[in-house]
């Protein structure tokens, strides 16, 4: 299985598997929202405690 990564926004680099915030550079714990579609394609959207942005991070499921 592979995994490809893409958002409207890029996070800055993670840091203990989890995305930073792209404005303030906030560790986010825990997408807002989740969503997973039949086309193999997972999407997250994140909202900074700290700052109130949001974004988007989408991962691609690819085929085993």
């Amino acid at each position: 299985m592979s995994f490809h990564t893409a958002c409207t926004e890029r996070p800055t680099t993670r840091e203990f598997g989890r995305p930073k915030c792209p404005r303030c550079d906030s560790v986010l714990l825990v997408a807002e929202e989740s969503s997973f579609s039949v086309l193999g394609r997972i999407r997250h959207v994140w909202s900074c405690d700290d700052c109130d942005h949001e974004f988007v991070t989408s991962i691609v499921l690819g085929p085993r």
